[in-house]
């Protein structure tokens, strides 16, 4: 046999190699394309639940409780935990802030497992905001802020 006939064949399984190889590698960079756009949905939902949450203090500073002799933190905005859920009919002072949590600012807050509260104690306030996102599905996520309302 020569040589010619034993090297048939060689051209053909190198293009294929070469070809799996190509293959895996643009698997790979679509693995990473799809690891980088959850990535950045996770950011820019934690960074929404920022906004909200300091949405709502501000409206807490701007509008304090002015019926006792020193301005106070009204307690009208306290809900969740162990008041009633944070909902625009049981609070409707807090209505703009709810219905933009739950007109799909944030994905999953209507459950009723990822309710927001906001808790009031002294000059401290803490709001949490819980979400759960899509392509993660049942992982919760939150967002808690605590920050200190003094009133001059």
């Amino acid at each position: 046999m020569n040589s010619i006939h034993r090297q048939q064949g060689s051209i053909l399984l190198e293009s294929l190699i070469s070809f799996l190889i190509f293959a895996m590698g643009i698997l790979g960079v679509i693995g990473l394309q799809a690891t980088a756009i959850n990535n950045t949905l996770d950011a820019r939902y934690r960074t929404d639940a920022a906004f909200l949450a300091n949405q709502i203090i501000a409206q807490m500073w701007i509008d304090p409780d002015t019926t006792t002799p020193t301005p106070s933190i009204n307690s009208k905005y306290s809900c969740g935990l162990t008041k009633p859920a944070c909902t625009t009919t049981s609070y409707a002072n807090n209505n703009n802030w709810i219905t933009q949590i739950q007109s799909g600012f944030l994905p999953g807050v209507t459950d009723t497992a990822n309710q927001p509260s906001i808790a009031i104690s002294g000059n401290q306030v803490t709001v949490t905001i819980n979400w759960a996102s899509p392509q993660n599905g049942a992982v919760a996520h939150n967002y808690v802020t605590q920050t200190q309302i003094q009133f001059n």
